[in-house]
C-alpha cells in the first residue's frame, strides 16, 4: 500500500505539471483572450476568472488556457488529499484505530478547507 501511495503522489505531481505546462503552451500560442487578463495581477483579481471547480472544468474543456492552468493547480492540491485518503485505507488495513481517527480528522479539515468552509 505504501508503494501505491508513493506512486499516487508521483502521478499527481507529474499530471499537474503536464496540465499546467499544457495550459501555458496554449496561452503562449494563442495569447490572452480579447478583453481577458494580460497579467497575473489581473488574473487573480478578475471577476471573470472562475474559481469554482465546475467553471474551471468547463473552461478547460473549452480550451481556455487560464482554466487549464487552474486544473493543473487543482490536481496539485488534490494530490496530498489523495495521499491522506489512501493513508486511512492503509491504517484501516493495519487495524490502527487511533491513526484512522486522526487521519480522518485531517482529511475532513483538508476537504473543508478546499471547499471554503474552514
Amino acid at each position: 500500500m505504501e508503494i501505491w501511495i508513493s506512486r499516487a503522489l508521483r502521478f499527481g505531481v507529474v499530471l499537474a505539471a503536464v496540465v499546467i505546462l499544457l495550459g501555458l503552451l496554449v496561452y503562449l500560442a494563442g495569447g490572452p483572450a480579447s478583453g481577458g487578463p494580460t497579467s497575473v495581477h489581473q488574473v487573480l483579481h478578475s471577476s471573470e476568472t472562475s474559481v469554482k471547480p465546475g467553471g474551471i472544468i468547463r473552461g478547460a474543456v473549452g480550451g481556455d488556457s487560464i482554466a487549464l492552468i487552474q486544473v493543473g493547480v487543482l490536481a496539485l492540491i488534490l494530490t496530498p488529499i489523495t495521499r491522506v485518503a489512501m493513508s486511512i485505507v492503509l491504517f484501516s488495513s493495519q487495524r490502527d484505530g487511533v491513526f484512522v481517527l486522526i487521519t480522518s480528522i485531517v482529511l475532513a479539515i483538508l476537504v473543508l478547507g478546499l471547499i471554503g468552509v474552514v
